[in-house]
Protein backbone atom coordinates (compact mmCIF):
# COMPACT_ATOMS: atom_id res chain seq x y z
CA UNK A 1 0.00 0.00 0.00
CA UNK A 2 1.35 3.43 -0.95
CA UNK A 3 0.61 6.29 1.46
CA UNK A 4 1.07 9.99 0.98
CA UNK A 5 -0.46 13.43 0.74
CA UNK A 6 -1.97 15.44 -2.06
CA UNK A 7 -0.89 19.05 -1.60
CA UNK A 8 -2.95 21.81 -3.26
CA UNK A 9 -2.36 25.43 -4.15
CA UNK A 10 -5.96 26.52 -3.44
CA UNK A 11 -8.67 25.43 -1.04
CA UNK A 12 -11.08 25.13 -3.97
CA UNK A 13 -8.79 22.52 -5.57
CA UNK A 14 -8.71 20.54 -2.32
CA UNK A 15 -12.51 20.46 -2.06
CA UNK A 16 -12.92 19.70 -5.76
CA UNK A 17 -10.52 16.77 -5.38
CA UNK A 18 -12.43 15.51 -2.36
CA UNK A 19 -15.67 15.45 -4.35
CA UNK A 20 -13.95 13.68 -7.24
CA UNK A 21 -12.32 11.04 -5.03
CA UNK A 22 -15.63 10.28 -3.29
CA UNK A 23 -16.73 8.68 -6.58
CA UNK A 24 -13.80 6.22 -6.45
CA UNK A 25 -12.71 3.36 -4.22
CA UNK A 26 -9.55 5.24 -3.20
CA UNK A 27 -9.10 5.45 0.58
CA UNK A 28 -8.51 9.11 1.51
CA UNK A 29 -9.11 11.70 4.20
CA UNK A 30 -9.14 15.51 4.14
CA UNK A 31 -6.54 16.74 6.67
CA UNK A 32 -4.58 19.88 7.58
CA UNK A 33 -1.43 20.19 5.48
CA UNK A 34 1.53 18.81 7.46
CA UNK A 35 4.11 21.48 8.35
CA UNK A 36 6.94 19.70 6.55
CA UNK A 37 5.00 20.08 3.28
CA UNK A 38 4.75 23.79 2.64
CA UNK A 39 1.62 24.79 0.79
CA UNK A 40 -0.41 27.84 -0.17
CA UNK A 41 -3.47 25.93 0.98
CA UNK A 42 -3.90 24.68 4.55
CA UNK A 43 -5.81 21.58 3.44
CA UNK A 44 -4.35 18.36 2.08
CA UNK A 45 -5.64 14.88 1.30
CA UNK A 46 -4.02 11.87 2.97
CA UNK A 47 -4.34 8.79 0.76
CA UNK A 48 -3.62 5.08 0.69
CA UNK A 49 -3.57 3.46 -2.77
CA UNK A 50 -2.21 0.41 -4.55
CA UNK A 51 -1.06 2.53 -7.50
CA UNK A 52 -0.30 6.26 -7.54
CA UNK A 53 -1.00 6.24 -11.29
CA UNK A 54 -4.68 5.55 -10.59
CA UNK A 55 -4.87 8.59 -8.33
CA UNK A 56 -3.03 10.77 -10.85
CA UNK A 57 -5.35 9.71 -13.69
CA UNK A 58 -8.43 10.80 -11.74
CA UNK A 59 -7.00 14.20 -10.88
CA UNK A 60 -5.34 14.91 -14.23
CA UNK A 61 -8.61 14.41 -16.11
CA UNK A 62 -10.18 17.24 -14.10
CA UNK A 63 -7.15 19.56 -14.57
CA UNK A 64 -6.61 20.02 -10.80
CA UNK A 65 -3.18 21.37 -9.81
CA UNK A 66 -1.55 19.32 -7.05
CA UNK A 67 1.68 17.82 -5.74
CA UNK A 68 2.10 14.31 -4.41
CA UNK A 69 4.25 13.77 -1.33
CA UNK A 70 4.85 10.07 -0.66
CA UNK A 71 5.56 8.76 2.83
Amino acid sequence: MICGYLIFFTTASAFESEMLLKTTKIHFKLVPTPREFSSDCGIAIYFEVESVATLQEKLDVSKIEYEIKLL
